[in-house]
């Protein structure tokens, strides 16, 4: 296909070349090296619906998930499956190969329907925003009947990390986490009022920070407080033109400070839990906690026929990363106590 342009400032562009119709779709390679993300895009004259695009594709990604520039906010923007958005013509987007592949847009990818809008949905969503300055961000989290807290593919999308963001929000999951940044996190809709997420963020120090929130389709009575660990505060974002501002001491670039809260009743410092406390190996020598209140904690390691390997106590506020001994590759069980209460969880060192 060849495109020329006039030299006037209307900038006319035409296409030519000859009409395909065959019903075999368009095909494009991606690569599985470096990153693995790989800019594509809409090779139609008519919009594509990007869900029945990652679905047909799924097997050659990491993730049935699309990252878009958004010139409104300048940042990459993730949509998952379950978005099902609408990609314009000639549209350009990222996707991240699982393998070097052929990936293809059927016709059947294609909407004739202007007036089809998959965005519209009866979900329940809380949309998260977080201002500094002239950086505007968000995270999503959805509540599904058929979702997990673990990664449910199709149904969380990762942050776009292919640069480097000076500004981000984000979350872990509840379960599995890894450490990866969520942008949409989708959890059990039927666990909605009791649920603690963590939420991560990227900030430079002297940084002011507004937190607010917007609310879809909320059970009636369910509240949502933003948690901030290091002021002991918890404040509500869903009633109207509730917001947190704040301004940091330090920079930020991680979770531990901030929770995100969905519940019936009031809270208070005293309710934190240990259910919702991240526990995973960074690497094959440090194990990271994250998501203990302030205070002194005891943590114990045992492999899996049950003999203690490790035992070391420590204070945290947030996140604090334990040094491990030299371990062989294979599944450990760690033992964390603390003035909330105790818990076990299982890891594997690779």
């Amino acid at each position: 296909m060849k495109i020329d342009t006039d030299d006037n400032s209307n900038k006319v562009v035409t296409f030519k070349g000859q009409v395909n119709t065959e019903d075999t779709g368009v095909n494009t390679a991606v690569i599985a090296e470096g990153n693995r993300f790989n800019l594509i895009g809409n090779p139609y004259s008519a919009n594509i619906n990007s869900g029945k695009f990652l679905e047909d594709n799924s097997a050659n990604l990491s993730s049935e998930t699309i990252w878009m520039w958004n010139k409104a906010t300048k940042n990459h923007e993730t949509r998952i499956r379950m978005n099902n958005f609408i990609i314009a013509p000639t549209q350009g987007f990222y996707v991240r190969a699982k393998n070097s592949a052929i990936l293809n847009f059927a016709e059947s990818n294609q909407l004739y329907n202007n007036n089809e809008t998959f965005q519209k949905s009866a979900k329940t969503e809380i949309h998260l925003k977080m201002v500094n300055g002239s950086y505007d961000r968000f995270a999503k989290i959805y509540f599904l009947e058929n979702a997990t807290k673990g990664f449910d593919n199709g149904y969380d999308g990762e942050t776009f990390s292919a640069v480097d963001n000076p500004t981000d929000i984000f979350t872990y999951l509840l379960k599995n986490s890894e450490g990866k940044k969520y942008q949409i996190q989708s959890l059990p809709f039927n666990e909605i009022e009791n649920t603690i997420v963590p939420l991560g963020l990227k900030a430079e120090a002297n940084a002011e920070i507004v937190f607010s929130s917007e609310n879809v389709n909320l059970p009636s009575g369910v509240k949502v407080f933003l948690e901030d660990r290091e002021n002991n505060s918890f404040i509500r974002l869903d009633e109207t033109n509730s917001d947190y501002k704040v301004t940091l001491t330090q920079s930020l670039n991680g979770i531990g400070r901030f929770y995100l809260h969905t519940t019936r009743g009031a809270l208070s410092t005293d309710d934190i839990a240990l259910e919702n406390i991240s526990i995973y190996a960074t690497n094959k020598t440090t194990l990271r906690i994250v998501g203990l209140s302030q205070g002194k904690s005891n943590l114990k390691l045992f492999n899996i026929l049950g003999k203690q390997v490790l035992n070391t106590s420590f204070n945290s506020n947030g996140v604090f990363d334990v040094n491990l001994p030299k371990l062989t590759t294979g599944v450990y069980i760690v033992q964390l106590e603390s003035k909330n209460g105790s818990l076990n969880k299982k890891i594997v060192l690779e």
